[in-house]
């Protein structure tokens, strides 16, 4: 009996084996963040209550055999952990991260890591999805929302790029850029023309971090920006998005001018209210104004040289010139995901005329298509593809018509006909001056800019082993421009020879035809080794090559005086007065590899090497060499500090570079008449400028509601570019050498802080505050000091701040007079005038008032520093409210010090039209004659009067929105999920002391007001978009 129940029991289990191993199923999937859909390296997958275990490979993919039905559980550091019933062949398995913050996956130049590995400072800019269309472009989404980031909009003109500085600028003889990405494309175009609805998320990388990708091209920092894709909707799903916005743009602020002027009038001047009836002329009958041959007389200035008579007619003609513009988007977007595919296309079409009357602005058409396709578990295919289409008109007579109306005086008239053959805008508005009607000018006189842009990334990932693949990507950045510039034959100009007494005479026309083709291809190869643990140290790296090949070549022709009206071709001219062409092709090898250390998942450490080498480094200096070393230390890991829900402590040290232009290496010979004569002396030693930065910085997160970033960095960028002046007659006739000289040192503090305040289901807010410094100081010049910048206004010295502007200036204290009387004159007779100048006493409102320039102790005019361009600190503070479906978005951007030059006020004297000479309404002890402030103008010479503090705080955008579910929209709530109207706000208030049209202007190197800026303007519009 006992012997049969042994049989039967090793029967049933060996029953029960065979049962058992039919169960045994074989899993595949993937783990990626629930957050950010980017996958999960090193991910540990268990059975629960058995002993298999496997871990996701650099791509979040995994195998595994285990019973069916089983429970696996996935851990990974930074996660909560997930249980999956294992009752599918393919799992696709979210971890939600513990602290979303720590968890934000970012992109550092070579890669993409979780914000908490990261060791260099790094800024995250998301485009809430609440947030649609809250700004035109890509550029905009910067401003001020990056520490240390420093984004001036320029211009106002519709299409406009902006300039972008990151920390210090550095550079003496090359811009300051950062270096654009978009979807691992190197841009050589600019940013004003990516559509921002497709932007998944920008990534600012600033410094020695920077470098870790493209050494010689990135010491200015890299802007990442990545598309979307379609990775981040549930596996079988679809999405479609369509938004639409019109708005308005108006002029935000006038120039001050002078509504009142200086001559005789007539003593029936009252009775005249078309014109201005000066004493002693004689004017035909049925006279409205402009210029006209049969006024007898000319006008005569009033003995006390006070601007203070009225003209006969106030015209407000900057308002007359300045319209309302309107812009206009319309955008659609399909996206969707399956188990192997996903993808996202759409369209922009984008529209802005300007505030310009008679020219049509900007308009741009994009088409997007990205697909990602895994073709096999060891093969992914990836494209991008990016169609850009722009078409510009630009005003006619360039930037002539900003200073021409602000010529104009307040009685003209510039909608007249013109007397001879009807033309609308008489030419000759004024008849006591030539400036020309800047109407006539946009009327007539047109420029056409088009051009075409290609941008796609094909890219294929090849994974060998769990812990090896590799990346093989090809990028291309196509772009073809060309412009047209047409002055028809009856152009309208002052001259004589016009066969009338007004003074015109026909151009007879010109023609100006640009073009030029841009094509960027780079090859890329990426040896990916993904993170392998050892114990508790994991270590992961890359090793990478990198090929760029850069085509570029232009040609331009141009010729005046037509032979046959209205034929706008170059067969139309008898000569061709100018035409050219250049030719450019530009390669670069480049080697780098990377290596990241993590122990225990608190000790952090990367290091680079990177080698390039580049065509445009001189012969004897082909390859260079960058690298960087960073660390960071999670110092929560280890101790707990109350309320602290992250702590490190971060530093790095590394160096970059920028490459010299294309000629600089180069002897080059100048040719006039086929006559040959040198020019540049060529420099086979020239090599990248190089920049070594060292960065301290702490991240932290506390109390669940705030997170805290503070970095401070030092650069200092040596070799510098400088076009320095050579003797021509020991240099074989040459004049100039490009050679490497100069250091510049550049220290910034920037501070990031966020705050959730409060987030429930129907109530949330948060803040976030960023505040950027920077003081940079030129520490080394081996050439004699030197004036730069637009009429040599900024002056670059040995221990001089970069920036600092300098010319002349006046005597303001009777101390200061003291040491600089002239002969025979005591202190006694001057005094400080009610402007705080120094005057020859007794002078104050008479013909004989002026201002006294300061001399420097050799007697000589004084050529001291008026001011700076760089600003105390610039800082930006925004919020984000819902309530229920209500939302408000304010952003205010803040710039404290830092001067600006307004030559254009300057200007604005000479011709007694600048509003601060107008003694209308004062009392007689406080006139002056404009002889007074002409002394101000000083023929153009740069001097401390025209020295601005561009300060200001400005409400740059404000969003009101309301969404609505389908389900509350009768007849739609099955084809519609969600509906967004918001109104929107663009640089809607400026608060500033600046008297100019905008306090940004010129540029953030030269902060210029010169006479030809087109305005910024305030944009209100209108969107609403539907997701399907």
């Amino acid at each position: 009996m006992s012997k049969s129940l042994v049989i039967m029991a090793i029967s049933h289990l060996f029953f029960l084996t065979i049962i058992h191993a039919q169960d045994i199923i074989k899993v595949m999937g993937r783990v990626s963040d629930k957050t950010s859909g980017l996958p999960i390296a090193g991910a540990i997958l268990s059975v629960k209550g058995k002993l298999e275990k496997t871990t996701t490979d650099s791509d979040g993919s995994f195998k595994i055999s285990l019973p069916s039905n089983s429970i696996l559980i996935v851990t990974n550091v930074g996660y909560s952990p997930v249980e999956v019933q294992a009752n599918q062949a393919y799992l696709n398995i979210t971890m939600e991260p513990k602290s979303e913050q720590l968890n934000e996956v970012v992109v550092i130049g070579y890669g993409q890591t979780k914000k908490s590995d990261v060791t260099g400072a790094v800024t995250t800019v998301k485009l809430d999805p609440l947030n649609k269309g809250l700004v035109l472009t890509a550029q905009d989404a910067l401003v001020g929302k990056v520490a240390g980031a420093r984004v001036s909009m320029t211009s106002g003109s519709p299409g406009a790029g902006v300039d972008i500085l990151l920390r210090g600028d550095n550079n003496l003889g090359i811009g300051s850029s950062p270096l654009i990405l978009v979807d691992g494309v190197i841009l050589d175009g600019s940013l004003a023309d990516i559509n921002v609805d497709d932007i998944e998320a920008m990534e600012v990388v600033r410094g020695a971090a920077a470098s870790a990708l493209y050494g010689s091209r990135a010491a200015n920092g890299v802007i990442a920006i990545v598309s979307k894709r379609g990775n981040k909707l549930d596996i079988g799903s679809s999405k479609v998005t369509v938004r639409n916005e019109v708005g308005f743009q108006q002029i935000a602020n006038y120039i001050d001018l002078a509504e009142n002027h200086a001559f005789e009038l007539a003593s029936d001047y009252a009775t005249q209210k078309a014109y201005t009836k000066y004493a002693g002329v004689t004017y035909p009958a049925n006279y409205i104004g402009g210029y006209n041959p049969n006024i007898v007389g000319s006008r005569k200035i009033a003995a006390d040289h006070y601007l203070d008579n009225p003209f006969g007619v106030t015209r407000d003609l900057q308002k007359e010139f300045f319209g309302t513009g309107t812009n206009m988007t319309n955008y659609v977007a399909v996206s969707s995901r399956y188990a192997k595919t996903n993808m996202f296309a759409s369209f922009e079409n984008n529209k802005q005329t300007g505030i310009v009357q008679n020219t049509n602005g900007y308009a741009r058409q994009n088409f997007r298509l990205n697909l990602d396709h895994q073709i096999a578990p060891w093969l992914k295919l990836s494209a991008t593809n990016l169609v850009i289409n722009t078409r510009t008109q630009y005003p006619g007579d360039g930037g002539g018509i900003f200073f021409n109306i602000v010529l104009a005086e307040p009685d003209n008239n510039l909608n007249l006909a013109n007397p001879v053959d009807g033309q609308p805008y008489y030419l000759r508005h004024n008849h006591w001056s030539n400036e020309r009607n800047p109407f006539y000018s946009t009327w007539k006189n047109k420029r056409d800019d088009v051009s075409q842009r290609w941008i796609g990334n094909y890219s294929a990932n090849v994974k060998f082993t769990k812990w090896a693949s590799l990346d093989v990507a090809h990028t291309i950045e196509s772009n073809n421009y060309h412009y047209t510039s047409y002055n028809p034959y009856d152009t309208w100009t002052v001259g004589n020879g016009g066969g009338n007494a007004y003074g015109i005479t026909y151009t007879k026309g010109s023609l100006y035809k640009y073009f030029d083709h841009t094509m960027n291809q780079n090859t890329q190869a990426t040896l990916n080794l993904a993170p392998k643990k050892y114990k508790d140290l994991s270590v992961k790296g890359k090793l990478s090559y990198l090929f760029e090949d850069k085509f570029y070549e232009n040609f331009e022709v141009y010729s005046s005086q037509f032979a046959v009206r209205d034929l706008p071709t170059m067969e139309n001219f008898t000569t061709i007065r100018d035409a050219g062409s250049q030719r450019q092709t530009i390669r670069a090898r480049n080697y780098f590899g990377v290596i990241s250390l993590d122990y225990k998942d608190r000790y952090l450490l990367d290091a680079m090497y990177r080698y390039d080498g580049s065509s445009l480094f001189g012969s004897e200096a082909k390859w260079a060499s960058y690298y960087r070393v960073s660390g960071a230390y999670r110092l929560s890991e280890d101790i707990k500090i109350p309320g602290v829900d992250e702590f490190k402590l971060r530093a790095a040290h590394g160096t970059a570079g920028l490459r010299p232009g294309f000629n600089w290496q180069y002897e080059t010979y100048n040719i006039s008449n086929g006559v040959t004569s040198p020019g540049q002396k060529g420099n086979k030693n020239l090599r990248p400028s190089q920049t070594a930065e060292t960065e301290f910085g702490i991240d932290v997160d506390f109390l669940k509601k705030f997170n805290l970033q503070v970095n401070y960095a030092k650069s200092v960028t040596q070799d510098q570019f400088l076009n320095v002046p050579l003797i021509p007659f020991v240099n074989d006739g040459f004049t100039s050498q490009f050679q490497n000289a100069g250091t510049v040192e550049s220290k910034t503090l920037e501070i990031t802080l966020g705050a959730n305040w409060v987030k429930s289901k129907n109530f949330s807010w948060n803040t976030n505050v960023v505040f950027g410094q920077t003081k940079t100081v030129i520490t080394e010049l081996p050439v004699p000091s030197y004036q730069s910048g637009p009429d040599g206004l900024f002056f670059i010295k040995k221990g001089e701040t970069y920036g600092a502007i300098y010319g002349y200036d006046w005597v303001r204290s009777l101390a200061q007079m003291s040491k600089q009387l002239p002969a025979g004159k005591s202190i006694a007779d001057y005094e400080v005038n009610n402007e705080g100048y120094v005057i020859p006493k007794g002078t104050a409102g008479s013909l004989l008032e002026r201002p006294i320039k300061l001399n420097d102790a050799n007697g000589a005019l004084a050529f001291v520093k008026m001011g700076s361009g760089l600003p105390d600190f610039t800082m930006g503070i925004s919020n984000n409210i819902s309530y229920k479906n209500f939302t408000l978005y304010f952003l205010f951007d803040i710039k404290s010090g830092g001067d600006v030059y307004n030559r254009k006020s300057q200007w604005l004297t000479r011709d007694n039209r600048n509003g601060i000479m107008d003694m209308g309404g004062k009392a007689a002890s406080e006139k002056k004659a404009y002889d007074y402030y002409q002394a101000f103008y000083d023929v153009n010479t740069n001097n401390s009067y025209w020295v601005e503090d561009a300060s200001f705080v400005k409400l740059r955008e404000l969003a009101i929105g309301y969404t609505v579910k389908g389900s509350a929209l009768p007849g739609l709530s099955k084809v519609v999920k969600t509906m967004n109207a918001r109104i929107i706000g663009r640089n809607l208030l400026t608060f500033t002391k600046y008297s100019g049209y905008d306090p940004e202007v010129g540029s953030i190197r030269s902060p210029f007001d010169d006479t030809g800026s087109y305005p910024n303007y305030r944009n209100v519009a209108f969107s609403l978009s539907f997701d399907f």
